[in-house]
């Protein structure tokens, strides 16, 4: 949000004249900031399961960029005010997502500050440690000699941390934990089945960004329209031409997408999935609506015991 960067004498960032005068070139410390901005905004986005287009926040993290870089010019020290700051994560917020509660932009803003701080924390860490020294300006850090292997660093370290340690923070579940009761909602009917956490899961639509949940097709069989049952009845649920050719001529095509997926020994493979009008889950002793959710339909057993029809990962829990 308000980090900047200049270099040595040798660098574009930052040069001094015979003068013993500083340059500071705005282009460059703007696209730093930009790049960082959208890295912190695209780990709030994937932690929210927001749904905002990548568009947005690549404007929002435009936005942040130009303050950042207002910030270094003469004239402007009244915005470095923690008042003004505040007010920039918010314009951020409403610019780069979709928010539709008082509720979803409390959790967004936990996320986007949460972030920011262990982002920044992890890079001035990496900088102790390098030894390398750095100043504040008007709110502005301002790092000499920086090198980019820094920023790397910082960047993929955070990224360790959402891939392998927020699962487990997140839910710290125990094995009877790992079983949810859920409730499918389409077209006027309704399902209830038992569905596995599977924590290593995190099929999501290339397209939407929406995390997919798998149910087998015998379970859900009796809310799918008939001729998407005929589908799987007759076992052409692996034949794209097939499936292309019967959702053209249905009027659920809106609904349903197809979803590239793999499994051991199987790549390559394609699962067919819808858009259910609710999805509901049992956590807590209580019932929460999830977010967006596509299911997708398994035409195969998913437990030989019969204890889960279902397969869900961790972002679909509410």
């Amino acid at each position: 949000m308000g980090i900047g960067y200049n270099e040595d004498n040798r660098g574009r960032k930052g040069m001094k004249d015979g003068m013993g005068l500083e340059y500071r070139f705005l282009d460059v410390i703007w696209l730093d900031n930009l790049l960082i901005n959208f890295i912190v905004l695209w780990i709030t986005w994937k932690l929210s399961r927001n749904i905002s287009p990548m568009w947005r926040l690549w404007c929002s993290a435009g936005i942040g960029a130009g303050y950042a870089t207002v910030l270094i010019l003469p004239g402007f020290d009244c915005l470095a005010a923690l008042p003004f700051k505040i007010l920039l994560s918010f314009a951020m917020l409403t610019a780069g997502f979709r928010i539709r509660s008082p509720k979803e932009f409390a959790k967004l803003l936990g996320y986007f500050y949460g972030i920011t701080f262990l982002l920044g924390g992890a890079a001035f860490g990496f900088y102790y440690f390098s030894g390398i020294g750095a100043q504040v300006s008007d709110g502005v850090f301002l790092i000499r000699d920086f090198p980019i292997r820094i920023l790397i660093f910082s960047v993929v370290f955070i990224i360790l941390l959402y891939r392998w340690l927020w699962p487990l923070l997140r839910f710290r579940i125990s094995q009877h934990q790992l079983v949810y009761r859920v409730e499918v909602q389409f077209d006027g009917k309704c399902i209830t089945l038992d569905a596995f956490l599977d924590t290593g899961n995190e099929l999501t639509d290339p397209l939407s960004g929406c995390p997919v949940m798998v149910v087998e097709f015998d379970r859900i069989r009796s809310i799918l329209p008939p001729e998407i049952q005929k589908i799987y009845l007759q076992g052409r649920e692996e034949h794209l031409g097939d499936i292309t050719r019967v959702m053209a001529e249905s009027d659920w095509i809106n609904r349903f997408c197809i979803v590239p997926y793999c499994t051991l020994g199987h790549s390559g493979s394609m699962l067919l999935a819808f858009r259910p009008d609710c999805v509901r889950i049992l956590n807590n002793g209580s019932w929460a609506k999830s977010g967006d959710t596509l299911i997708g339909i398994r035409n195969q057993t998913l437990s030989d015991s019969g204890e889960y029809q279902a397969l869900i990962q961790p972002h679909i829990i509410p």
